[in-house]
């Protein structure tokens, strides 16, 4: 069998949480050319709209940075 080599991309955005540090989103495959004031504003609207609830701690209060990941994946071939 062949290798296989591929690349993944994952959009982070980074959000502050009080005295309870930072959360994370992460989202798989991100458009490409998109850009930091488009992901800004997205994050901005899941403040605004307090999207996501947590059981404890404090919720998401402000934007922290975002960024774009990305991954080579190489796929072992079997034996």
């Amino acid at each position: 069998m062949e290798r296989r080599i591929y690349m993944a991309k994952k959009l982070n955005m980074v959000f502050t949480r009080g005295e309870d540090g930072t959360k994370t989103i992460s989202l798989a495959d991100p458009k490409d050319g998109i850009t930091a004031s488009q992901v800004k504003g997205v994050m901005q609207n899941i403040i605004d709209k307090d999207v996501f609830q947590f059981e404890t701690g404090s919720p998401i209060d402000g934007i922290k940075r975002a960024y774009i990941r990305e991954t080579i994946i190489t796929e072992l071939p079997e034996a």
